[in-house]
């Protein structure tokens, strides 16, 4: 009787095959510290080394042998001090504050002259970011469309609000029997609110362009009241009504206001480290 040999099914190749290697441990303290020295060092390896050093550590001497690490970080030759990570921040700073964190007595063993440039440097970090920002929130302005029909009906709202100026000044010899001051102030009451919405719209300035659409909301609540006593001094009535101006200036603030940004979502603070021992138990 022959035996029959049985072959063994395929493996596929796209199976997952586990490795008997050892998995590569965690570079110590020491040798990430000499990495810094190093030429070609990435913002990636300098975060690590934050990451690494602000592991919390107990015991006076741990504490001990952690201050005087960080003291060597500030101190190191080279460029190696000046090394910076994802955020902007060098290693020196990085090791002033978190020597810091270690508490008294430990605290006041950071240097004065590098616990002003820590300082100096966060600040100029927050002054980085806020300027990071504002230009992406005036890229997000820039990238909202023109408001057209604000900007049609503003100006028409506007020439209404002109017209029973011009229209005696347009009659062959006729004069406003007003003062000029007088007129001077109400040119200004009905020209500044849409030249202010239309410079914000076309400037993409917000603020500019909210405080003129609230002018412009002013104004035609302004006309509403002056047609409203006109309607019920005149023998037509509320026919007056219909004269446009007061709903073509609440219309162009509607039209012409600021649309409302996205909300970002809050900023998620980063965990802190824990211990490799109380990690694992």
């Amino acid at each position: 009787m022959t035996a029959t040999h049985v072959r063994p099914p395929p493996v596929a190749e796209d199976s997952p095959v586990e490795s008997l290697a050892p998995l590569s441990a965690p570079r110590s303290l020491t040798e990430l510290r000499a990495d810094m020295c190093s030429p070609g060092v990435i913002p990636a390896e300098v975060d690590t080394l934050f990451v690494e050093m602000a592991r919390p550590v107990e015991g006076e001497a741990a504490l001990r042998e952690r201050a005087d690490f960080l003291q060597s970080l500030m101190t190191l030759p080279g460029v190696g001090s000046q090394q910076t990570g994802s955020d902007g921040i060098t290693v020196s700073t990085a090791a002033v504050e978190t020597l810091l964190e270690l508490g008294y007595p430990y605290a006041l063993e950071v240097p004065p002259n590098l616990l002003e440039r820590a300082r100096e440097e966060r600040d100029a970090q927050r002054r980085r970011k806020k300027k990071q920002q504002k230009e992406q929130q005036q890229k997000e302005q820039g990238a909202e469309p023109l408001p057209v029909a604000g900007i049609v009906v503003t100006l028409f709202g506007t020439a209404l609000q002109l017209l029973p100026m011009l229209l005696p000044l347009l009659r062959t010899g006729s004069r406003l029997d007003v003062p000029g001051f007088i007129v001077m102030i109400l040119l200004l009451g009905i020209c500044v609110p849409p030249a202010m919405a239309l410079m914000g719209a076309l400037m993409r300035h917000r603020t500019l362009q909210g405080l003129g659409a609230v002018g412009l909301v002013l104004q035609g609540l302004a006309w509403l009241a002056i047609t409203l006593f006109m309607s019920s001094m005149s023998s037509y009535g509320l026919l007056l009504l219909a004269w446009p101006t007061w709903y073509a200036l609440l219309g162009a603030a509607q039209l012409i206001r600021p649309s409302k940004l996205p909300e970002t979502p809050p900023a998620v603070e980063p965990t802190k480290p824990q211990a490799p021992e109380a990690a694992t138990s």
